[in-house]
């Protein structure tokens, strides 16, 4: 998950503060508005100018499922209800996903609220919440079981059964790593860190991600619209210091599912790479002779944090946004 919540210069009131990153991005012109209102206040558009606007838009992969039709991959899909989480995702508009973010009402889930589950983007005032990503995704939350805590579960029996070896705990790194995974929760793990606990740094993962996989591996089901809700929550608080926005396809598709406009000269981006078994199987050789021909046991996926799709053949066409997609739903 996102790091831990702290007050901002956005939740504050107090002006813009840049992102952590020292790395220049190149930040595109301001697409023309037509007098569609892009800020809610002044100092959200200054603090979009000086640090928004360069943030990078990590997209949710689309999944070649005929390549994993017996693997542990396709069973998780299967079981959780996640086929529209796994196929072609919505295609990104970076600067309505920036803007989204930009705007966030950050009290969205506080019960006293008048604007409960519903946050301003260009000028309309939008649903999100759990069930309408729920919705969106044709999700349901029947046989949920509890993400356990850290301290709630033997971490020894975790570490033991992602590094598929007796000897796994305690770990001899810092965190737990990719490249020790077996192989079938290696692949699985590439579409955790993309579709559902998205991340730039797939080398190296917390306890939280351990549990996570551990938890999917054995066919446990996650309230998921709940948590990728209480994700994009976190990260819009803490987003003036990060350099990465998360979930840019889900967001676009509710954004335009709810008849937020487009500007004339708006386009949206390539999609990531497919994940198929080609992927994979090249992600293994590159890591590979990146090490010099020590193949681990368990070879990396991803190199490191500023190359993710390095492994990756060419995408497919971006795909046309999901028209007429019914979102006129009850809020809780």
């Amino acid at each position: 998950m996102p790091p831990k919540r702290k007050a901002t210069a956005h939740e504050k009131g107090k002006g813009p503060v840049s992102g952590s990153s020292s790395r220049t991005r190149h930040v595109a012109e301001p697409p023309e508005d037509r007098g569609i209102p892009r800020f809610r206040t002044d100092e959200i558009e200054e603090c979009y100018t000086k640090s928004w606007a360069s943030k990078a838009c990590h997209k949710e992969r689309q999944v070649a499922r005929e390549d994993f039709s017996h693997h542990l991959l396709e069973r998780v899909i299967q079981h959780c209800g996640w086929h529209r989480v796994a196929d072609a995702p919505h295609a990104v508009y970076p600067t309505l996903v920036r803007e989204f973010f930009a705007n966030f009402i950050l009290d969205i889930d506080v019960p006293e609220s008048s604007h409960r589950y519903k946050t301003w983007v260009r000028g309309q005032w939008i649903r999100f919440s759990p069930t309408m990503i729920d919705k969106y995704y044709g999700l349901t939350r029947t046989e949920v079981v509890p993400l356990p805590a850290p301290h709630e579960i033997d971490l020894a029996l975790v570490a033991r059964f992602l590094y598929g070896r007796d000897d796994a705990w305690p770990l001899s790194t810092p965190r737990f790593m990719h490249d020790q995974l077996t192989r079938e929760l290696r692949a699985l793990h590439i579409f955790v860190s993309s579709n559902i606990n998205p991340t730039r740094q797939r080398t190296r993962f917390t306890e939280h991600r351990a549990i996570l996989l551990h938890h999917l591996a054995r066919l446990r089901k996650i309230d998921l619209g709940t948590y990728i809700f209480e994700f994009v929550r976190e990260l819009a608080t803490v987003m003036d210091s990060q350099r990465t926005i998360h979930f840019s396809c889900l967001i676009s598709g509710l954004c335009l599912a709810q008849g937020v406009s487009l500007f004339p000269t708006e386009e949206a981006d390539p999609p990531a790479a497919l994940l198929n078994a080609r992927s994979v199987e090249n992600s293994e050789t590159k890591i590979a002779a990146r090490r010099g021909g020590r193949v681990h046991a368990a070879p990396a996926m991803h190199a490191d944090e500023d190359d993710p799709d390095d492994d990756a053949p060419a995408p497919p066409p971006a795909p046309a946004p999901a028209a007429g997609l019914d979102l006129s739903i009850q809020m809780a």
